[in-house]
């Protein structure tokens, strides 16, 4: 009876020790990813844009871009009045509003030719002056507008008969105008273009 408890014995340990080759491994711990931290982006300051100065012009040579003088040339269009001009201010008869408020009057014509002509106009403004100018410009039943910089505009656009095209653009620091002796749509634009030229020659 001894015998088989020790063989059984000897079996069940046998048993015990196969079962315990056969016990899965211990699985290993899965790493956690490291998280890479978001870099933060700084944003980017954009710089002021700097403010353009008035500065205004001594003669009517320097009011327009050399293309819009050459453009003029070709179309026999020459400056006669204002300053620099082939009869300076002795072109007018009497001094102009602009020419009343410290500024200059160009015109730009074909000497001779009683036909279209140009009238443009720079002076400067302050707070002396701003709101009589103002005032007399509303006084006359102009249209009033602004342009994408704020600025106020006085204007006809007029016919190509007898009333002329006139465009004035107020700022805070000058008063520029075009008079055209024709009116109409087509000679408006020149005008409104002609007024946009000469801000960006009067304000650098």
């Amino acid at each position: 009876m001894s015998a088989l408890r020790l063989l059984a014995g000897a079996a069940a340990l046998a048993l015990v020790g196969g079962l315990a080759a056969c016990a899965p491994a211990d699985e290993p711990v899965a790493e956690e990813p490291t998280v890479e931290p978001t870099p933060t982006e700084t944003p980017t300051e954009e710089p002021e844009p700097t403010p353009l100065v008035f500065t205004m012009p001594t003669d009517c040579t320097t009011i327009l871009p050399q293309s819009r003088l050459d453009a003029f040339a070709a179309q026999n269009l020459a400056l006669l009045g204002g300053p620099g001009g082939v009869y300076g201010d002795d072109y007018f008869f009497d001094p102009t509003p602009e020419q009343l408020a410290g500024g200059i009057s160009c015109v730009f014509a074909e000497d001779g030719v009683d036909l279209s002509s140009l009238l443009i106009s720079v002076a400067p403004i302050s707070t002396a002056n701003r709101a009589g100018i103002i005032n007399d410009l509303t006084a006359q039943g102009f249209n009033e507008g602004t342009t994408p910089e704020g600025a106020i505009t006085y204007s006809q656009q007029g016919d190509e008969g007898v009333v002329p095209a006139i465009y004035n653009v107020i700022t805070q620091e000058s008063w520029i105008s075009v008079i055209s002796t024709f009116g109409g749509p087509v000679f408006y634009e020149e005008a409104v273009t002609l007024a946009e030229e000469v801000t960006s020659q009067v304000f650098q």
